[in-house]
Formats: C-alpha cells, structure tokens, sequence
C-alpha cells in the first residue's frame, strides 16, 4: 500500500497524494502498467476522504500519468523516456552568474535627461485623450496608426525637416527594427541591402537575419562612399545622413544628391533615411532630410520619438514613396499595429497642440549646456585625446594617442565605477583606424558628474 508522508494537514490533502504520486511515476518507481490501490482503499489507508483521493487521481488521469479503465481501476501510463530525466537541475553553486560591477556613471550614448520630460503636459493630454465617450479608444489600432497622429507628423516633418507626404504614406511602427521588419517583408529575402560600416547594428542583425543580403560600405569624412556602390542594382542603402551612428559626421548636400542619382540608376534602389538625432545640432541648424530632396519616391524616411520624449514611447514613424505604399497595403492585413491607440492619440495631441516642438527647443538647450561642460571638462586632458562627433546627438567619441587599447580603456573605466562604450562592435569589418577610441553619452548627466566621470577617467587611463 502506498504511504504518503503529509506535510499539511489542511484542505488541499489532495494536492499532496497527487504530487507525491507524480514525482513516483516520474522517477519511475510506479512502473507503466502497474495497478494503483482503488480509491477507497487508499483513502482508508491514508484516513482521508474518498473525494480527496478521486481529487489527486481525477488529476493524474487529465495530465496522462493515470489510465482509468471502468471496473478495472487505474493503471500508470506509458511515459516517453525524456519524462524520466528529472536530475537536470542546477546547483545554484555550479551557476556562473555574469561579474558585475558597480556603475555610478554611465556614459550612456542613448539615455535622456528624465529630469525635463514634461510631465505635467502628458498629464493633462492624458486626462483629455483617456475619455469613455471615444468610441475608438479601446478598438484595435488603424493598420498604419492612428489617423489624428500621422496628420500631425505630416505637418510637423515638413515644418521641420522639410520631409513632403501625406497621411496615407505614413505608417506607425514600435521603433525602427519594427519598421525594417515590416522592409524586409516588404521586399523578401532577395533585395541586397547596403550599409554604412560602422553601422547602426540592430539594422544590421535584422537584416541579417531576415535573410536579406548585406553589403557593408565604409564610410569617409562625408558619409557612405558611393562609388563602391555602383556595380549593385536593386539594392536598398540604409544611411543615417543627418547624424551617421557612431562615428557623427554629417553628409553634406554633394554626397547627398550623389547617393540619389545612385538610387536613380535601378528601378529597385531605395535609400532608407534613418533621420537619427536629427533634432539635436547644436552649431548650426538642422540639416534638411535627404527626402525633402528626392524628387523620384527613392526614399523611405524613418523617425522616432526614442530621444524626442523618451525610449518608453516605442513609437517610430515611415514615410513610404507612393510605389511601396501599394506593396504595403497588400500585406497589411498581416501585420498589427503593436502600439496603444491611446499612446498613439497622446503624441498626436503633443504635437498637435504645439507642446512637442517647444520641449524639443528646450531639450536641444539643455543638451547643448551639457556639450559644453563635457567639452570644457575633456580640456583637463590636454592634447593627449582627439574629439569627433561632437555637433550633434547626445554623444561625442574620444580616442587616446597613449597606446591604451579600446578594451584596457573600457576594462580601466568600468574598474573605477565608469562605463564607457567601445566603437569597434559596431563596425562589421575593418575597425583598424578606430583603435583606442570610446564613445561618451552626456544625455543622462548632470553637470557634476560629467566633471567627476572625467576627471575618473584621466586618472584610469594615465592621461
């Protein structure tokens, strides 16, 4: 007869006969086939109730380790042999969990300042776009986003960034990797991609993965060198033409119109324009987008709140050339928006009521304050470092004439409480001429800790 040792004597017995019964099929004490002792006898021998032992058997019999054959009893179940194997737990001890080390400030290149989001502006379109009597609040999203939202962005892009379109060519994605997916699906796997080396790398790994060809193109002074470029067709050429990540330099306007005669040469070439930090320079004004002079739809235009307002808001935006609008539409149906209408509908109103460009005025203030400081704290280090990258964005990159490698100066700071950010994992090949070089993101910083960081890590890296 089988013998459960109780541990609760309380009102779930029943939960107890059942695990103890599993955990006996399982490591295979109750073989396949063996009868088990009929509930009323067991629930005598246990001193239990029989609806407490038709309970654990009832059990046992939905999950498949019991049979139950009418005036037979039951019987243990055939178990497949990897069901058997249930000595694969872990010692916590044997886990090698990752070395952590104490940041007290991270140069972060994508983090805000938390400090100025307007909190009291969402507050109030919350209160107004949160309203039972919108009977489309609660619906499923609009399969390019929410109508109120993308007639504000065809106002606000061409006010400024003098991108031309309408509400139709927008759609609303959940950042740009969603927005190179929905690309991808657009195109297939057969349409080559080209990007900048160093690149943005989730587009390079989505791309990779989606299974689309990559080409990788190294960039000058000015941006991507177009005449590689020439001896492909019906390709797409991912840029980030207003603020290029890593590395920061702007392409200026001959560069520009010689990608777009590039893109002219095939009918299949398209330019993605992903128009990163393009709100923040700081010695001159914004650059225009290379949309605003494509005469020809062979740009796709991609943007994003992520640095606007902040990365929580998982809202992008792309404008499509009229002849990829149809494509979309075609596939649409098979793509949801994953973006809460009511988020939708409170970016609309930010932009629509005027608040969005006057914070971002603000913001582009604020951060140029912070440019200065981490400017005039780097001058501690004399000429033993050379700044790039420095008019735009919330990042700059600094690299070291000492010899100390990119990996001592990442391993030196981190030692001291100092994250920095390594260049070299974003180039997909050839980082040679980068060496011993960081980037430094100031977004997040007040201005003491931007001193006390670089004063840190004049000391960690022997300047």
């Amino acid at each position: 007869m089988i013998t459960i040792p109780f541990k609760n004597k309380g009102a779930f017995l029943y939960v107890e006969i059942y695990e103890y019964l599993k955990r006996e099929i399982t490591d295979g004490n109750l073989k396949f086939g063996e009868k088990l002792p009929s509930k009323r006898s067991l629930a005598s021998h246990l001193s239990v109730s029989v609806n407490t032992v038709d309970a654990a058997y009832g059990q046992l019999v939905a999950e498949g380790y019991l049979e139950s054959s009418p005036k037979r009893g039951y019987f243990v179940c055939q178990i497949d042999t990897y069901l058997l194997k249930q000595n694969n737990h872990v010692s916590e001890k044997k886990i090698k969990k990752p070395e952590t080390k104490s940041v007290k400030i991270d140069f972060s290149p994508n983090a805000i300042d938390q400090r100025i989001f307007p909190y009291e502006a969402f507050r109030k379109i919350f209160k107004v776009t949160f309203n039972e009597y919108d009977s489309y609040l609660l619906n499923k999203p609009d399969l390019q986003g929410e109508l109120e939202l993308r007639k504000a962005l065809v106002e606000l892009l061409y006010r400024s960034r003098g991108v031309r379109c309408n509400e139709d060519q927008i759609i609303i994605g959940s950042g740009t990797s969603h927005l190179l997916q929905i690309l991808g699906l657009l195109w297939g796997k057969n349409k080559s991609v080209v990007l900048e080396n160093p690149v943005y790398l989730k587009a390079y790994h989505i791309f990779e993965k989606m299974g689309n060809p990559v080409i990788s193109i190294d960039i000058d002074e000015k941006g991507i060198q177009i005449e590689p470029m020439k001896k492909f067709s019906d390709v797409a050429v991912y840029v980030t033409p207003s603020h290029q990540f890593p590395l920061g330099m702007s392409m200026p306007i001959d560069r520009r119109i010689r990608l777009l005669n590039f893109a002219n040469q095939d009918q299949g070439n398209y330019i993605i324009e992903d128009d990163y930090d393009s709100e923040f320079r700081y010695n001159e004004k914004p650059l225009p987008s290379l949309q605003s002079i494509d005469n020809n739809g062979k740009v796709i235009y991609i943007g994003t709140f992520s640095k606007s307002i902040a990365p929580s808001f998982r809202i992008s935006y792309m404008v499509l050339p009229e002849a990829l609008l149809k494509a979309y539409l075609e596939i649409a149906d098979a793509i949801s928006s994953p973006v809460s209408s009511l988020e939708q509908k409170m970016i609309g109103a930010f932009i629509s009521d005027g608040v969005f460009e006057k914070h971002v005025n603000k913001m582009r203030k604020v951060y140029k304050g912070k440019r200065i400081v981490l400017m005039n704290a780097l001058k501690q280090w004399g000429d033993r470092v050379k700044i790039t990258g420095e008019n735009a964005g919330h990042h700059l990159l600094v690299q070291l004439d000492n010899g100390l490698t990119e990996e001592a100066m990442y391993t030196r700071a981190l030692a001291q409480g100092v994250r920095v950010y390594p260049v070299s994992p974003y180039f997909i090949h050839g980082a040679e001429n980068y060496k011993s070089m960081v980037l430094l993101g100031y977004g997040s910083l007040t201005d003491k800790q931007i001193y006390s960081g670089i004063g840190i890590l004049k000391e960690a890296w022997d300047l």
